[in-house]
């Protein structure tokens, strides 16, 4: 798979992503985390499975380690963005998810796996054009809603990271069906402690089916399956560099869909300016024009 090609199926989760804040701001508020994340990733993993049955075959031991973890990651992370979404506005809930973008290099760095003067470059211009986005007004990010968004932009950041290293070691359509499995499994354990009648507390509306089914096949079946197929032709830079476009899709469907984001977003300078400075950031970090000098042969 070429970086291009890549780059383009990392685009395309980005969008599903993006798109699912309008899913998730529709359900009920009386759906609980745990139900939300039983019911997309259930889905999400019969629908997987029943595809892919024939590969389930191979599964190993080690696929299922590493699915494991990553389930732990990806359940806390999406446990946390749930809430984090329904108490912020989108785009303040898009900027702190876009925070990958100086955690992952962060982490990185600490694993003595030194990001590049352009990742570093572009990452920095990034970060200027999601505080214009966002117009970063700090009394609007001082709630509950940000701190739970910090954490599951932790818990993406050693996701993205593991991730990497799981899917260059094992089949990634295999991990990304486990994982699912996984995830699902948590979410219902959860959800018994909280409620032990769970799906039978459920109030199945259209409108409540029509939400869990896209977000269980775009925003979890094909987002997760793509994503570990392009971390395993790509590496945590590039993948976050993808990702924190994400701001300036859902800003851009939160001004032609507004009823769906309850029409809190507006198109502005700054808004404007932060979507050219985020993507002119993605191209820097994502490019190798800035080079360091060797000053080795110098007398």
């Amino acid at each position: 798979m070429t970086k291009t090609e890549t780059n383009i199926l990392l685009f395309s989760i980005t969008l599903c992503w993006a798109s699912s804040y309008i899913f998730i701001k529709s359900l009920p508020p009386e759906l609980s985390s745990f139900a939300y994340v039983t019911l997309t990733a259930g889905i999400a993993a019969v629908i997987l499975t029943t595809i892919f049955w024939k590969q389930m075959k191979q599964i190993k031991l080690s696929t299922v380690k590493s699915s494991f973890f990553l389930s732990i990651l990806l359940t806390t992370s999406l446990l946390a963005e749930k809430q984090g979404i329904s108490l912020l506005p989108a785009s303040n809930a898009s900027f702190l998810a876009a925070l990958t973008i100086l955690i992952v290099p962060f982490i990185m760095f600490l694993l003595r796996r030194k990001p590049t003067i352009n990742n570093i470059a572009g990452a920095a211009i990034i970060v200027i054009g999601l505080f214009l986005t966002s117009r970063f007004v700090p009394s609007a990010f001082i709630n509950k809603g940000s701190l739970f968004m910090l954490i599951g932009c932790l818990c993406s950041s050693v996701y993205i990271i593991s991730a990497d290293r799981f899917t260059k070691q094992e089949s990634p359509l295999l991990i990304g069906v486990v994982q699912m499995i996984f995830t699902a499994l948590f979410g219902f354990v959860l959800w018994v402690i909280e409620e032990p009648s769970t799906f039978m507390s459920v109030n199945y509306t259209k409108e409540l089916l029509s939400s869990i089914f896209i977000l269980a096949f775009f925003a979890k079946a094909y987002a997760y399956i793509i994503l570990m197929f392009s971390q395993k032709y790509s590496n945590p830079i590039s993948v976050t560099i993808i990702s924190s476009t994400e701001p300036v899709v859902t800003l851009m469907l939160a001004i032609l869909i507004p009823v769906a984001f309850g029409a809190k977003e507006s198109l502005n300078i700054f808004s404007l300016l932060g979507a050219v400075a985020i993507a002119f950031g993605a191209v820097v970090a994502g490019s190798s024009f800035i080079k360091v000098k060797n000053n080795d042969n110098k007398p």
